[in-house]
């Protein structure tokens, strides 16, 4: 009687401890370490969006672009080239070595070039592009990397075939080690990994973020939860950040089934 009381105590101590955290293996994981940008979009009216990661950048509605439900509350929904979310320089965004980007998108139709996410190219016409990536309805999934003395790399992953109508959580991790590693995932699946031979810099003319176009090329539909983060996310790490939206990040929270893993693992050792 006096192990399951014990027991009991373990298991209401261990979760109201809990933090937005899962565990990984051998090793925790805190989703908020190295969290450069996160714009959930939930606002839901007006021209400001708040970045709620610890750098507390603010973004500007541009355009025509529609507050609709998204994925996580509120989202934005984009029409044409006119329609962003313009997000000024700032010195956290000029990422070194490792970046995730991620967020949850829908198409209102699919595009007939290339269609921007997030992110951001050289200022003045150059190509030291610095980050971003969107969908190219021939080749799937497109990251752009960016080279040391201009040169670039797109990396598509020439397979994926986006429905109209339909979230999907779209992340993608680089890295300047293993010649330059993109990796892409749909839905918290690796779907493509290709060598870029290109380092993770920042552009040689920074200049803003942008999310939902970047050059005339924008993403037809709905943004939501924009993320990213000076680091590369393992898998397990992408597949768990697929489930939280603007709440669960700001309260405590665990993977689904983490209390009976910890409730079994209590029984055990009755």
């Amino acid at each position: 009687m006096l192990k399951k009381i014990l027991a009991v105590a373990i298991v209401v101590m261990v979760t109201s401890c809990l933090v937005v955290q899962a565990k990984t293996g051998e090793e925790d994981v805190n989703l908020k370490t190295g969290l450069v940008l996160y714009m959930p979009l939930d606002e839901g009216k007006g021209t400001s969006v708040a970045d709620v990661s610890t750098n507390a950048l603010e973004g500007t509605v541009k355009g025509k672009a529609k507050w609709i439900d998204g994925k996580f509350g509120k989202s934005l929904q984009f029409a044409g080239s006119s329609d962003h979310v313009l997000i000024g320089d700032d010195k956290v965004f000029h990422i070194e070595s490792e970046i995730t980007q991620a967020a949850w998108v829908k198409l209102d139709r699919l595009p007939s070039a290339h269609a921007v996410i997030f992110g951001t190219r050289a200022g003045g016409g150059g190509r030291n592009i610095g980050f971003g990536y969107g969908m190219n309805p021939g080749n799937g999934i497109k990251v752009w990397t960016n080279g040391k003395t201009g040169g670039f790399k797109d990396i598509n992953d020439n397979k994926t075939k986006l429905k109209v109508g339909q979230w999907y959580y779209l992340a993608y991790t680089h890295t300047t080690g293993n010649g330059g590693l993109v990796r892409i995932f749909v839905n918290g699946t690796a779907i493509h990994e290709e060598e870029s031979k290109n380092p993770v810099l920042p552009a040689a003319n920074t200049s803003a973020v942008q999310i939902g176009t970047w050059g005339g090329e924008a993403w037809p539909g709905a943004v939501d939860e924009v993320r990213l983060w000076n680091r590369a996310l393992n898998d397990a790490e992408i597949k768990f950040s697929m489930q939280l939206g603007a709440k669960e990040f700001a309260t405590p929270v665990e993977p689904k089934n983490k209390l009976a893993v910890i409730w079994g693992q209590v029984k055990s050792s009755w």
